[in-house]
């Protein structure tokens, strides 16, 4: 049986197109197989394990950015991560490894290349990450979700592809339903905020400090992040730490307004719903690339983030027309689909 390996993780970035990617090959081939090394305390296991495919995990290994004892300790530790890579390799014989990001592939590519299994990448956010950097010149795929008039991997060749997106093609819940399924008023206007796959303390913060007056005018379903909850119900206020993919679902569809960090992830899934949504972007990161190539509402950290968060929500829900022209325009902003494009092309690479 030819078996599709998959790896990444950490956050659901770049987890969730690549389950999009796999629904559609088993599809086309039912008797494929697939396995997925992934992070030892990141999100992904229980949606990945929830798909039927094996999970196996690896130290990640970062590539420093800055001076630090980590430029002396880093060969090794990737040497023992690119060890244990070829192990699993050894055990799960693969016959096309596939990412869509994240420092955990790097050693799993890496001893890849040495094995002569093909590889394939797809980069998702607008800035090329440094993992998919490190390993563009060894892929006989790679492609990319933003376009650009320079080759992103320099000398790489590179195709502009659509995302895959999980929830492409299906069927929506109305905002009623929704609503209800999480004990909301459905009359009441309902904002959505989600801090990415691990939470964000700058968000989760500024929620807590304007939640009294946010909650004055909307009702409010809070994605904290794993461990990150603290059990805070209170009434119109859902609060949460992990949503598996229906509960996130239908959490988009309550949703008048949502509020996210400005991962591929979250624009993803704004960009196939249709929705209204501010971005919040990481400082200094790739995120701030995203929002400047997007046409999302932004709102960034600083000084006065809260209140500034809190007048941005105030002003949309005040307008339906500038939330319905801003749907508009995030649904238009990239291509998406269920990840039957890349599923066509990375089957090419696997053969009959």
């Amino acid at each position: 049986m030819q078996t599709i390996l998959f790896t990444g993780g950490g956050t659901m970035g770049p987890v969730t197109p690549l389950l999009a990617v796999w629904r559609e090959m088993k599809r086309r081939r039912p008797e494929l197989g697939a396995a997925w090394v992934g992070t030892p305390e990141g999100p992904e296991r229980i949606e990945v394990e929830k798909e039927g495919i094996r999970f196996f995990s690896l130290p990640v290994v970062k590539i420093p950015r800055y001076p630090s004892i980590r430029w002396i300790t880093w060969p090794f530790a990737f040497f023992f991560a690119r060890r244990k890579a070829a192990k699993m390799l050894a055990e799960i014989r693969p016959s096309l490894v596939v990412s869509a990001g994240g420092f955990t592939s790097v050693p799993v590519i890496r001893a890849a290349r040495l094995r002569r299994i093909p590889c394939a990448i797809h980069q998702l956010d607008a800035e090329p990450g440094l993992s998919n950097i490190a390993v563009a010149r060894v892929c006989q795929s790679v492609t990319t979700s933003f376009r650009y008039d320079f080759p992103p991997f320099q000398k790489v060749q590179s195709e502009q592809m659509p995302t895959p997106s999980r929830f492409a093609g299906i069927a929506i819940p109305t905002k009623e339903e929704a609503g209800r399924s999480f004990g909301l008023d459905p009359a009441r206007p309902v904002v959505f905020i989600v801090g990415g796959g691990t939470g964000s303390k700058a968000v989760n913060d500024a929620v807590g400090s304007i939640l009294g007056r946010l909650l004055n005018i909307a009702q409010v379903i809070h994605l904290t992040g794993k461990g990150k909850s603290g059990g805070r119900q209170r009434p119109g206020y859902v609060v949460a730490d992990f949503f598996d993919e229906s509960a996130m679902l239908r959490a988009y569809a309550a949703a008048d307004i949502v509020v996210s960090r400005a991962g591929m992830g979250g624009i993803t899934d704004a960009i196939t719903l249709k929705k209204a949504t501010i971005l919040v972007p990481i400082p200094r990161s790739h995120q701030e690339q995203n929002v400047r190539r997007l046409p999302f509402a932004v709102v960034q950290q600083g000084d006065g983030f809260p209140d500034r968060l809190l007048k941005q929500i105030e002003q949309l829900l005040e307008d339906a027309e500038a939330r319905r022209l801003l749907a508009e325009k995030i649904g238009a902003a990239l291509p998406v689909d269920n990840g039957s494009t890349l599923a066509e092309r990375w089957l090419k690479l696997v053969g009959k």
